[in-house]
């Protein structure tokens, strides 16, 4: 890092990623065991307890859980490449087709081989090998931590099963009930049968990268724009178009933008009032102005359910497909969707968000640009990814970045907008005009907007410790995240006439296009015990996440507004 931070803050930090980076270049298979003791060494975060032999870390182990695979206790050996062909090359045929394996809280694209218990990534970043790696030694640690302790205490598994959920139970795990049932939970449907195998064994995994040039990583993006470019063919060319890039999720801007939760509000209601009582209560105080929620966001929110039914879903299909909205799925594996709005359509949705203020339909209705919105990128993928983009399109409109965050000066729900951006990748420090420091059109009714914030994009989830945080803070930089460094990166390379540097600052501030990032705090690490990047916002995040992206939308309406016809 960067002459920016002392070396006493960072040097385990920096040791343990020279050491599992430099022990994975061996192409072989490297012990997850052997990379453990300089990742317990930082003291990290979202570890802090790692090195406790007499103490289950559950909300790491929980954290782990949730981002890899159900199948991971499985698994015997990991390995990681970008392509098909990077893993044919090194023997494994048809990974592709081995069955395909989900995450419940990380998107990647992975398959099992259950005859050879081998867990297959495609990776996109060097932020794969960096969250992976550590969520896999977390795991590992806490799993083996717990088979220690369970043997302590119970000679026999069914001993263990008769004590469960005594109130001896949990002193002696020294857990609470409420995170022994979130622990349950993360192990799935199959949790006895999981607990009984951390019972009976330890874990001993293996890792192996096959290969992680700039190159393949190149290459994995070019096919993912071209999957894209191939499904719209038919509809119009993609690189001859005006975009506004968009990197947030798949259903907030699609929620704003086609009002269908709002359409079917009575249907929604009422399959809240008999099935989930307790959300009904919410919707009654937000009708007695006991709660400040927007209507609209909470609507947003429960239609989660009603959206899940299978007919449900094809209806809104068609209703998009009516307002031309493209839904292009991720490519072979390179998980991360996008979809394409057509901004003259905006005028045709009839149920279109009523915060969403158009004054000239005209210019709008014969707009010919396009919002190309992504379901954002984990870390450093985002440089390739907007790169790609930026590439090859004909004119770059706006950039526009909405993504939770890690607030060190706020609360959970409050609405951070950035002025400058520490990168932890390349050292730099990118100094740009955040287009809505002045252009915010809401108030957010459950919490605070602050403007002219300093961030830092971080290189990972694990890799940062308490006295970092705390030199960050001395130094007003408040919002922790992953996304804006790497993105600004690719942005650098559209205003200079080389590469993006390293270790120096970089002013963005005539940037050819709108620039904007909004990030709401999803975690609060001074100020609440919770895990840093382990947050389930739940309802009390939409207002954030729905006024982010309404700000965008207005914003680019605006901007259409002012074009000449």
């Amino acid at each position: 890092m960067s002459s920016l931070l002392p070396t006493s803050n960072i040097s385990s930090i920096e040791n343990h990623i020279r050491f599992y980076r430099t022990a994975l270049k061996s192409n072989l298979e490297v012990t997850i065991h052997s990379l453990s003791a300089s990742h317990l060494k930082m003291h990290s975060l979202l570890h802090p307890f790692g090195a406790n032999q007499k103490e289950v870390d559950f909300s790491a182990l929980i954290y782990s859980l949730n981002r890899l695979p159900k199948i991971i206790d499985e698994a015997e050996k990991i390995i990681l490449g970008q392509s098909p062909e990077v893993f044919e090359k090194a023997g494994y045929k048809n990974v592709a087709n081995w069955k395909e394996v989900k995450s419940k809280s990380r998107r990647r694209v992975a398959h099992f081989n259950s005859q050879k218990n081998i867990l297959a990534y495609f990776i996109a970043s060097v932020s794969d090998i960096d969250d992976i790696t550590n969520t896999l030694i977390a795991l590992q640690t806490e799993w083996n931590k717990f088979n220690q302790i369970f043997h302590k205490y119970y000679s026999l598994y069914s001993l263990f099963k008769k004590d469960l959920e005594s109130d001896n139970f949990y002193k002696k795990l020294k857990v609470s009930p409420k995170d022994w049932q979130t622990f349950i939970s993360s192990l799935g449907p199959n949790w006895d049968r999981k607990l009984k195998k951390i019972y009976k064994s330890p874990l001993n995994l293996k890792i192996q990268l096959l290969s992680a040039s700039w190159l393949n990583y190149t290459k994995s993006t070019q096919k993912w724009w071209k999957n894209i470019a191939t499904i719209v063919a038919p509809v119009f060319h993609i690189s001859r178009q005006e975009i506004y890039f968009v990197s947030s999720n798949n259903h907030s801007l699609l929620n704003a933008f086609t009002g269908f939760p709002l359409a079917h509000q009575f249907e929604i209601l009422s399959n809240l009032k008999t099935e989930h009582p307790s959300l009904y209560q919410i919707w009654n105080q937000i009708q007695s102005k006991e709660s400040l929620l927007n209507p609209n966001d909470f609507i947003y929110f429960v239609s989660k359910y009603f959206l899940s039914d299978p007919q449900v879903k094809k209806e809104y299909l068609s209703f998009q497909k009516k307002l031309g909205i493209l839904t292009i799925p991720n490519a072979n594996y390179l998980d991360i969707t996008a979809q394409i709005f057509p901004i003259k359509n905006l005028v045709k949705s009839k149920y279109l968000d009523s915060r969403l203020k158009i004054k000239n339909h005209l210019k709008i209705d014969k707009s010919n640009s396009l919002i190309f919105n992504v379901d954002y990128p984990l870390g450093f993928a985002a440089y390739h990814l907007l790169t790609e983009v930026m590439e090859n399109v004909k004119n770059i409109k706006g950039v526009y970045i909405l993504g939770k965050a890690a607030a060190l000066n706020s609360e959970v729900g409050d609405i951070q907008i950035p002025r400058l951006v520490f990168d932890e990748h390349t050292q730099n420090s990118y100094l740009f005009k955040n287009c809505f420091s002045d252009f915010f059109p809401y108030i957010n009714n459950q919490g605070s907007i602050l403007t002219n914030q300093k961030a830092v994009s971080v290189l990972g989830t694990f890799l940062e410790n308490k006295s970092l945080l705390n030199y960050y803070f001395k130094n007003n930089i408040t919002v922790i995240e992953m996304e804006s460094g790497p993105y600004l990166s690719a942005v650098t390379e559209s205003c200079y006439d080389q590469q993006s540097p390293k270790n120096t600052i970089v002013d963005l501030n005539s940037c050819p296009f709108d620039l904007g990032i909004i990030n709401y705090t999803s975690d609060t690490p001074y100020s609440s015990l919770q895990n840093l990047g382990d947050s389930n916002l739940g309802i009390s995040g939409i207002e954030p996440v729905t006024l982010g992206s309404l700000a965008i939308l207005q914003r680019i309406i605006n901007l259409e507004e002012s074009k000449s016809l």
